[in-house]
């Protein structure tokens, strides 16, 4: 390499730092972070728990913000001050529109704080996204060599390494942030002298490495599974395959550990996709491979219905139940004079009454007023039960609340629900956070069973009410925990079994819809699908023996993952740079493609193999004219025989 050619790579290198940053290194980033929550305020969140500690999504938040400024300092710089046109193609705009909406979401959102300074547990604040797309377009400006390619797969992969090291060993009971060192290298010093009291709350040999959550590693090592395998494909070195070969089976280890079943699920949808464009190269095995397609929907279709094997895979993916179903309570009304509680469809009304003694009489109507009889099952506890067969499985014991608070405890289903009859408002209800709360019975969908895909289902019924109120805008970005209905305290008692509050949608695209709305989701799935629909047409045509289609497809294959992974998860610090950053690779990757093989060039139709080759709309740097590239792709496509005839 000459030494003009050297500093030249050592400028472009440099241009690569921030998306290294990005993809290999912001992942890594674990370390204690005090904050103020403010959401005591709300119903739902306990009072005084304003203060909360965060060890795995703030930082990365800062650093993904710090970053996004540097590159916006970066493209400015060299657009303005160096003169350089940046590169663009069509299905920018359809990023331009979501960034658009993005941006009028969080102005007239009605949750600013935290749409601009992110919350509890999630940190994915409006900043954030625009960092996201920032990154997509900055990496397809500057990717333009596959050594530039190389040069962030290799230096990212440092940092994925480490990540994924950390997991294989919680999965073999070694966890590193449990260890004496990890506790001191995350937390501050202040609290060194109390490290005992440092731990998270997972099962024994669970990976979550760096990304805190099991079901984020879906995320994280689809994309990494699939991408190492096709880099293997495309290694012509040894030592190379080997090295992929263990990343591989490490990933796999890390994703098992996860106990995340959505992991697996997306890498098997990605790879039937894969599998038929690699097939549809030859017609023939595209047929086939669309009809063993088929032939596998349906064999599975038979096989969930007639193995227990197949049954459980069905009845985690579809769900089994409503809770209207299953559980007896399905209501409750706090009222002035009583609380009413609709067990399967019966309204009970009970209250009680204090005697001058201190003694509390609990009454108990049908809907019909009628006065119900009770039979004493604990005399001790003065525990009673409904002699109506409409409420046999309902208990009723008088309780004393704080400073001797006379009130009742209704237990339903193994299920306590506590009543305080307070002057003021009448009945309230004493919910999981410790406070006292009307009664709220939100309003869900019955689209899917409760605990379809290990209960988000039931967050779906939530979500799908509140997507009417989004079409044009949403509510900001980190704002869905603000828009759907927390006081669901049913479900949290019955499913959840504490108290708990929906953060997430569990679910990418709905999330989407909710904090930036409709129109806006849908121009971010246009982006998407345009680059999806875009990879397929090259890879099904392109020369698969050089290394650079292997390492394009394998990014094609990880933004599908990450895809299909997104029906069940949702967007976040830990993996979202990971996906945005190689998603800009395979966009760049896909330019140079073309650019290189002079894909979807105009060719003449060839009546031997039928080929229709399409006009290709792509300026080159040098002009070329179409007599020309029409000769050399005619010689590359007829036989020796052929060309001698065209001579003659």
């Amino acid at each position: 390499m000459s030494e003009n050619g050297y500093r030249n790579l050592k400028k472009t290198n440099k241009l690569m730092i921030p998306v290294i940053l990005m993809m290999g290194f912001v992942p890594l980033l674990v370390h204690m972070y005090s904050y103020n929550s403010n959401l005591s305020q709300f119903d739902w969140f306990p009072a005084n728990s304003d203060t909360q500690t965060d060890f795995f999504f703030a930082w990365k938040m800062i650093a993904i913000v710090i970053i996004g400024v540097l590159m916006a300092a970066i493209l400015l710089y060299r657009h303005y001050v160096k003169k350089e046109t940046l590169q663009f193609e069509n299905s920018f705009y359809f990023l331009l529109v979501y960034g658009l909406f993005v941006l009028m979401s969080a102005l007239f959102s009605k949750h600013k704080h935290w749409v601009s300074g992110g919350t509890y547990e999630l940190f994915e604040s409006v900043w954030v996204v625009f960092a996201y797309m920032l990154l997509c377009y900055y990496v397809y400006n500057f990717v333009n060599e596959e050594k530039h390619v190389e040069f962030i797969l290799k230096i990212s992969g440092i940092g994925m390494a480490i990540v994924t090291v950390i997991g294989v060993f919680q999965y073999f009971g070694l966890d590193f942030f449990q260890s004496n060192f990890g506790k001191h290298l995350i937390t501050n010093p202040g609290w060194w002298k109390n490290l005992k009291e440092l731990t998270f709350n997972f099962v024994p040999k669970t990976s979550y490495t760096t990304l805190y959550n099991p079901n984020f590693l879906s995320f994280y090592f689809g994309m990494l599974i699939v991408l190492a395998v096709c880099l293997f494909i495309a290694s012509k070195k040894i030592w190379h395959r080997i090295v992929l070969a263990v990343a591989v089976v490490c990933c796999a280890i890390c994703l098992k550990g996860s106990g995340s079943a959505s992991g697996w699920m997306a890498l098997a949808l990605a790879a039937v996709v894969l599998i038929l464009v690699l097939l549809s190269r030859k017609k023939k095995l595209f047929v086939v491979g669309a009809v063993v397609v088929v032939i596998g929907i349906i064999a599975a279709i038979v096989l969930g219905n007639t193995t227990s094997a197949g049954e459980n895979i069905k009845n985690t993916i579809v769900g089994t139940y409503r809770m209207s179903d299953r559980w007896a309570l399905n209501g409750v009304e706090t009222n002035t004079d009583d609380v009413v509680l609709d067990i399967h469809g019966n309204k009970l009304s009970v209250s009680y009454t204090v005697g001058e003694d201190g003694t509390t009489q609990i009454s108990c109507k049908d809907s019909d007023g009628n006065e119900l009889s009770q039979t004493i099952v604990d005399a001790d506890n003065q525990v009673t039960t409904m002699d109506d067969s409409r409420f046999s499985g309902v208990q009723l014991q008088p309780v004393s609340f704080g400073d001797s608070l006379p009130g009742i405890c209704a237990t339903i289903d193994g299920v306590q629900w506590n009543f305080i009859n307070t002057d003021e408002n009448g009945y309230e209800y004493l919910n999981p956070a410790g406070k006292l709360v009307k009664f709220e019975n939100p309003k869900v969908s019955n689209v899917f069973l409760d605990n379809a895909m290990s209960g988000r289902g039931h967050i779906w019924n939530k979500t799908i009410p509140v997507l009417g109120k989004h079409v044009l805008m949403g509510s900001g970005a980190n704002s869905y925990m603000f828009e759907v209905p927390q006081a669901d305290y049913i479900s949290q008692n019955y499913m959840y079994s504490a108290n708990s509050y929906d953060v997430k949608a569990h679910n990418w695209y709905l999330q989407q819809w909710v904090e930036t709305g409709l129109l806006g989701t849908l121009a971010l799935l246009v982006f998407l699908f345009w680059y999806l629909v875009q990879s397929a047409r090259i890879y099904r045509r392109v020369n698969l023996h050089e290394s650079i289609s292997w390492v394009g497809f394998g990014l094609f294959a990880a933004v599908l993952v990450y895809m299909f992974a997104g029906i069940a998860n949702d967007s976040n610090v830990c993996t979202a740079p990971v996906f945005w950053g190689m998603l800009g690779l395979g966009l760049a990757v896909n330019r140079m493609l073309v650019k290189k093989e002079n894909l979807f060039a105009k060719e003449p139709v060839s009546e031997k193999n039928d080929v229709v080759v399409e006009q290709n709309d792509l300026k080159t740097e040098k002009a070329v004219t179409t007599e020309t590239s029409a000769k050399k792709q005619s010689g590359k496509k007829q036989s020796r025989k052929q060309r001698k005839s065209n001579k003659s």
